[in-house]
């Protein structure tokens, strides 16, 4: 009942509006074409957005208004009349150029490209048998409905029938007016249709309207997902300014079709009986009166109660997108989330099925986004993770998927690949657009990814297989020092297998006191005496014997288990420097390296302060070796870390100088003591050119500096000489002495004349 009213007040409306408009008449005739080549158009039927009769000629709104634009472009068109289904798989490979009437939904868009100006809107509506008693989505449990295939108003009626748990038959028709035949001839009950097809159709069947209107669709133009947007971008402006002008040719083409076509369908009879109403009505007319008031007031709670039911379908949508937004996108970087990424996965793979193509998976990772948020806070991070989405995304091509898997992890999906070389320059592409700084406020980051691709059905046939090896091939890219992609191997199943047994293994033997300390003597250049010790990490395993930190220090860094067993060696080597001094050792400074996890969120502080607490030790004769790393991490924490440390009395030294990222500013600002040069500068001086301008050019860097500056790995007399003639102040090295257990150190400060007590 509702319904009824308010379609007559529609079609009211929509009368006036059409009387003021021209005529199909004053529209402009199709002019010839220039192109050799036409423009293929797939039509269906569809009154009256496209009807099509005799000898297949399309008629309908759609068909004036691209005759109109085509009149206007000199494009030469040819229209393809197919079932609808036929028209969406030519639409999908691209044989037809452009589909007329298709209505928009979020999954067609994934496979098509559509207009953006809508050609109208249109409700879905069921019509029901005569008598049949319809009123309302429960009247047809178990009833058989007719539906036409592949319509997205078929498919929101049979979703919104499973929402509420209501089981019905569909009987599939090709045609919107195969419906209604359906249910004129009993096949079935009940039928769903567009609106428009319906107020135009109905009439001329044994059927009714019933209560039940749903889900409003727009219909579109489309074009194939890859085909030249340019088309559709001249579709658009032609049809906004059609729309746009209420004497436009589309006005025309809505009068003639939806207000001259439904007057042609008033049998005459309906008209006689029209007077004989009026005639009626006249004898009755102070009944009527009092009936119009009646109606007046019934009419506008008909009104407010129909602008309920759209609020409430509005409503219904926006919450539904809402829901689908937080349950498939991630909320900073507006970008798939894991279980976005999962359905866009299984779907690709579906699609991949009986078909001799390939897929690749990218499991893509940020390095060191950790420092970021450290040093400069989350909030930096929040913003560079977004920075890092939009160049990656605009890397990938149309058809790719990126998705955000959490923290700093972002997956790609790259469908319908012929080689791995396409992934490949697919990975290259991704590491170069993240080259650039990016701007976090008045800050510049510099970061890199690294890539783990795995390949299917080469690597694995199933989503959990491939997001697996693609993960274990992007470790392995870190592992090798980070911007770099790698492709997955079954090797690297081994090797992760084997870091997780080193994990457990370090941990196991730092419970059971298997970590032991060696020392390596630091001396004076001018007299080779022993001026330090440098303390360093050894491990006792009981099956491998004595294990150099080389194989499991970067295990220790990727865990975490590095601040622990950093905090051991502190107290550790603290505790024997004070043992030593008890034994009369006076002059002695104890070198420990510290990791730049250590450094983080000023933790360093108080494990020093503890250690030489516990030990006695005076800080003044502890030395901490800070990896040049720390400038990529350099923070207001690092910083106030390392003031802090000085202001204790500690001496600070940078390690390994000349491998990694040096600033003169930051040398010159920052609280070290000494640097010293990385052996892979003096294993080949002087016979190396290059190397001996290197180690040249940091002693007169330091010396400009103020700095002390220790040389690491001498091991010939050749070495000695050059350095000591440049005037480096202290070496180190196998020249001088291997690194010695504990219980050796005394008789070797004794043989360099040192006095202790023994």
């Amino acid at each position: 009942m509702c319904h009824g009213h308010f379609s007559v007040l529609a079609s009211c409306s929509l009368w006036l509006l059409l009387s003021l408009t021209p005529t199909l008449a004053d529209m402009p005739e199709v002019g010839p074409a220039e192109n050799d080549q036409p423009i293929r158009i797939g039509v269906f039927d569809n009154p009256p957005i496209v009807a099509i009769q005799n000898k297949n000629v399309p008629e309908g709104i759609a068909i004036d208004v691209l005759s109109h634009i085509a009149a206007r472009e000199n494009w030469r068109v040819e229209y393809v009349a197919r079932p609808w289904d036929e028209l969406l798989t030519l639409l999908d490979s691209g044989k037809i150029d452009l589909l007329v009437g298709i209505a928009y939904s979020e999954e067609r868009a994934q496979r098509y490209r559509f207009s953006r100006e809508n050609l109208l809107g249109n409700w879905g509506i069921a019509y029901a048998r005569v008598g049949t008693g319809v009123h309302s989505l429960l009247d047809l449990k178990g009833l058989p409905v007719a539906l036409m295939r592949s319509s997205i108003h078929s498919k929101v009626f049979a979703q919104l029938m499973k929402d509420f748990g209501i089981a019905f038959t569909p009987v599939y028709t090709d045609t919107y007016l195969q419906v209604l035949e359906a249910i004129e001839r009993g096949d079935a009950q009940a039928g769903v249709v567009n609106r428009t097809f319906g107020a135009l159709n109905a009439r001329s069947h044994d059927v009714v309207e019933t209560g039940i209107v749903f889900n409003p669709i727009y219909i579109h133009y489309a074009a194939p997902k890859n085909a030249d947007p340019s088309r559709l971008q001249v579709l658009d402006r032609h049809l906004a300014a059609l729309k746009a002008d209420p004497e436009s040719a589309y006005y025309a083409s809505l009068r003639h079709w939806l207000e001259t076509r439904q007057a042609e369908r008033i049998p005459v009879w309906v008209l006689w009986a029209t007077m004989a109403a009026v005639g009626l009505l006249t004898l009755v007319i102070l009944i009527a009166a009092w009936l119009r008031h009646q109606v007046r007031r019934q009419t506008g709670e008909l009104h407010q109660r129909a602008e309920q039911l759209q609020n409430e379908i509005e409503q219904r949508q926006q919450t539904q997108e809402q829901l689908n937004q937080i349950a498939y996108f991630d909320g900073l970087t507006q970008l798939p989330n894991r279980a976005g990424f999962a359905k866009s996965l299984a779907d690709a793979l579906q699609a991949l099925q009986g078909r001799d193509r390939q897929l690749a998976l990218l499991f893509i990772d940020v390095d060191r986004l950790k420092n970021v948020n450290d040093g400069l806070g989350h909030a930096a991070g929040d913003v560079l993770l977004q920075r890092v989405a939009e160049r990656l995304q605009s890397s990938l091509r149309d058809h790719d998927h990126l998705s955000r898997f959490g923290g700093d992890e972002f997956v790609a999906i790259l469908s319908e690949i012929e080689s791995p070389h396409e992934a490949e320059v697919v990975a290259e592409r991704l590491l170069h657009s993240l080259s650039a700084a990016i701007d976090i406020g008045v800050t510049q980051v510099y970061v890199t990814a690294s890539i783990g691709i795995a390949l299917y059905p080469d690597d694995a046939e199933s989503m959990e297989a491939l997001l697996k090896h693609s993960d274990t091939a992007m470790y392995q890219a870190k592992e090798q020092g980070g911007n770099r992609f790698l492709f997955y191997h079954t090797t690297q199943t081994q090797r992760a297998v084997e870091r997780l047994t080193v994990d457990t293994h370090l941990r196991q033997a730092l419970e059971r006191n298997e970590m032991r300390l060696h020392y390596q003597p630091v001396v004076n250049m001018s007299d080779r005496r022993i001026v330090g010790v440098e303390a360093l990490l050894r491990w006792q395993d009981p099956e491998r014997g004595l294990v150099m930190p080389a194989s499991f220090i970067p295990a220790c860094e990727d865990t975490g288990l590095i601040i622990p067993l950093g905090a051991w060696v502190l107290e550790q080597s603290c505790a024997q420097l004070r043992a030593w001094q008890k034994q009369g050792i006076s002059d002695l400074r104890m070198a420990v390296n510290v990791s730049t996890r250590q450094i983080e969120g000023r933790r360093l502080i108080a494990t020093v302060e503890r250690a030489l607490e516990k030990s006695g030790l005076a800080p003044e004769f502890l030395e901490l070796e800070i990896t040049e790393g720390v400038m990529l991490v350099m923070s207001e924490d690092v910083r106030f870390t390392l003031m802090a440390l000085r202001d204790m009395g500690v001496r600070l030294a940078i390690d390994d100088f000349g491998t990694g990222y040096s600033s003169l500013s930051y040398l010159k600002q920052l609280p070290f003591h000494l640097l010293k040069i990385d052996r892979s500068f003096v294993m080949n001086i002087p016979d190396n050119r290059s190397d001996t301008q290197i180690a040249t050019t940091i002693l007169l860097m330091a010396k400009g500096l103020g700095l002390e500056v220790v040389a690491e790995g001498v091991e010939t007399e050749q070495q000695y000489r050059f350095l000591k003639g440049r005037g480096c102040e202290y070496g180190q090295g196998n020249l001088f002495s291997h690194p010695q257990p504990a219980d050796n150190i005394p008789a070797l400060l004794n043989r360099h004349g040192m006095d202790i007590v023994l």
